[in-house]
């Protein structure tokens, strides 16, 4: 994987329009690893949050060895449980420090500075957002995923060859902003995996967000 920002801070572009989600997460790399805070985020929830206070299955960490898969550069990704399909865009930094979560709900962001989804070792993070200006985005129900859920990440292998991989949700959080453990979430020495990431919970109206984080993380499912 290439070096994590310095400083680096999850935002979305906000033009007239009001923000109804973002992850809201400040980046630091130290010693230890990333670390993130919660950061302030003005307007009004375009569409009511899902109720999803997930708590199921397992964070794959070492301990149980997964499928040979073939690491991706995503361009699409597909829940077929949830009838979701998302193109995908790589998400880096600005030199301000920013990494960018991408403004339509139906976009999908990869933070291509960590693992690629397939690879044997490392976090594929996806993030998106919940809904904005009313509509609601592709991960809008992540936390409705069961362990054993099918998820399908598309795109191509060498720069060139296209190609698929099949994942399995192990299982699902949901994560109060303040305490999010952001070293499990982003960990690049864990077994191969995806943590896929959206806003949920109650909204608070004083600050413009959500006031959790869902994430289902899945490993390379078995042929």
């Amino acid at each position: 994987m290439t070096s994590s920002p310095t400083s680096a801070r999850v935002v979305a572009r906000v033009g007239i329009l009001p923000l109804a989600c973002v992850l809201g997460i400040v980046l630091v790399l130290a010693v230890a690893g990333l670390t993130w805070n919660s950061s302030t985020r003005y307007g009004k929830p375009a569409a009511a949050a899902p109720a999803t206070h997930a708590q199921v299955g397992s964070v794959p960490v070492t301990a149980s060895p997964v499928a040979a898969a073939v690491p991706l550069s995503p361009n699409r990704i597909v829940i077929p449980r949830l009838k979701a399909t998302a193109s995908v865009v790589n998400v880096g930094t600005t030199s301000d420090g920013e990494l960018q979560v991408p403004e339509n709900p139906k976009v999908v962001g990869w933070w291509s500075p960590g693992a690629k989804p397939g690879a044997t070792k490392g976090t594929a993070i996806f993030a998106g957002h919940i809904n904005f200006n009313g509509v609601t985005g592709t991960l809008a129900h992540i936390g409705s995923l069961k362990p054993g859920d099918e998820v399908d990440v598309y795109g191509t292998h060498n720069a060139r060859n296209a190609s698929k991989v099949r994942f399995a949700v192990t299982g699902v959080r949901t994560y109060h902003k303040t305490k999010l453990p952001y070293k499990q979430i982003f960990d690049q020495a864990s077994v191969g995996r995806l943590a896929i990431v959206t806003c949920g919970g109650p909204f608070d109206a004083s600050t413009g967000n959500y006031l959790d984080n869902i994430v289902a993380f899945a490993v390379p499912a078995a042929s």
